[in-house]
């Protein structure tokens, strides 16, 4: 079966204008992506002051960059949902994946709403990644051991549980850093998705509720991974 990992970047958390969306498409079964995109959003983008507004602003020129080898596409958000709601149909997507995915669910429906388009995951469930992230990582001590040793935690002085600590700890590459692009980070978050597959069959744990069979049915093995 056919699954999407997602991501946004947005102007602010209150009034979350979506300037980039990056998904990509995995089968399951073989672990091959079947396509990936990068988007960024006309409207917010040509909105010169509300786009500086945003905490990642100074990425501009890395998406002028990539705009102009063609690697990420500017578009009017109303198009991008149509693209994403083409491929979620044709690809027969039954599940979607976002880090923090709240967040993400809200950005789509603050959007789709402003912008009075078709929101693509009106039939598609959006499960989180950092939740299978508190159920099979974030609670082994190996991490916490991590965590202690390199001094990854919250402004509250919690066991940091970012995507980008994560990653770290998973690839034991402590210098590595977040780019906070949409498919970019869309990509390290598909990696620990598939990290808390493989923990949930080799300690034979039940997936959480909210994921049911779909989170069981992944496979072990894929290329991907």
């Amino acid at each position: 079966m056919n699954v999407c990992v997602f991501d946004t970047e947005t102007t602010s958390l209150d009034k979350p204008f979506c300037y980039n969306i990056g998904y990509e498409i995995f089968n399951t079964d073989s672990g091959v992506s079947l396509t990936a995109k990068d988007f960024v959003v006309e409207q917010i983008w040509h909105n010169l002051p509300l786009f500086q507004s945003a905490y990642y602003a100074d990425k501009r020129e890395i998406y002028v960059a990539r705009m102009k080898a063609r690697q990420t596409i500017m578009d009017k958000f109303g198009y991008i949902t149509q693209e994403m709601a083409r491929d979620f149909k044709k690809l027969e997507v039954v599940g979607s994946y976002a880090f923090n995915s709240d967040f993400d669910e809200r950005v789509f429906n603050y959007n789709c709403d402003w912008f009075k388009v078709i929101n693509p995951f009106d039939n598609i469930p959006i499960f989180d990644i950092r939740g299978y992230v508190h159920q099979f990582i974030s609670n082994q001590p190996e991490y916490l051991d991590f965590c202690e040793k390199h001094e990854l935690f919250t402004e509250s002085k919690n066991y940091s549980t970012t995507a980008e600590a994560v990653y770290r700890y998973l690839t034991n590459d402590i210098e590595f850093a977040e780019e906070h692009t949409a498919l970019a980070d869309s990509k390290i978050e598909a990696f620990i998705l598939a990290h808390c597959v493989k923990e949930c069959g080799r300690n034979g744990k039940k997936s959480m509720l909210s994921i049911g069979q779909l989170f069981e049915m992944f496979p072990l093995h894929s290329k991907l991974w």
